[in-house]
């Protein structure tokens, strides 16, 4: 950790194609770090990991809701005995879960 504290003043001057830049620069943009923080840390090893978009977030938090809610209704359902109304419930609640599952 003491190294990334560390003043950087060593400088690496590299040449790129216009493609290869607008690879980079796409690249850095969907990790959400600077070009020359993303070029320094694939250098270095990492493998910088897309940020999920903020659309995407909302959507897995909203479906998350949604799920809780059927959850809720599902219990609701089975302690009233109403067995029918339970399994659609319960079928629906897992369709949602997959597709949670393919958005994370």
């Amino acid at each position: 950790m003491a190294e990334a504290k560390a003043k950087r003043t060593k400088v690496l001057s590299v040449r790129f194609s216009p493609a290869e830049w607008l690879t980079l620069r796409e690249r850095a943009k969907l990790c959400g770090r600077p070009v020359s923080r993303y070029a320094r840390e694939v250098a270095l090893g990492s493998v910088p990991r897309a940020r999920p978009r903020q659309i995407e977030q909302q959507a897995v938090y909203q479906l998350a809701r949604i799920g809780n809610n059927l959850n809720q209704l599902a219990r609701a359902a089975n302690a009233t005995r109403r067995v029918e109304l339970s399994r659609r419930l319960e079928s629906v609640l897992a369709d949602l879960v997959a597709a949670l599952e393919k958005l994370a």
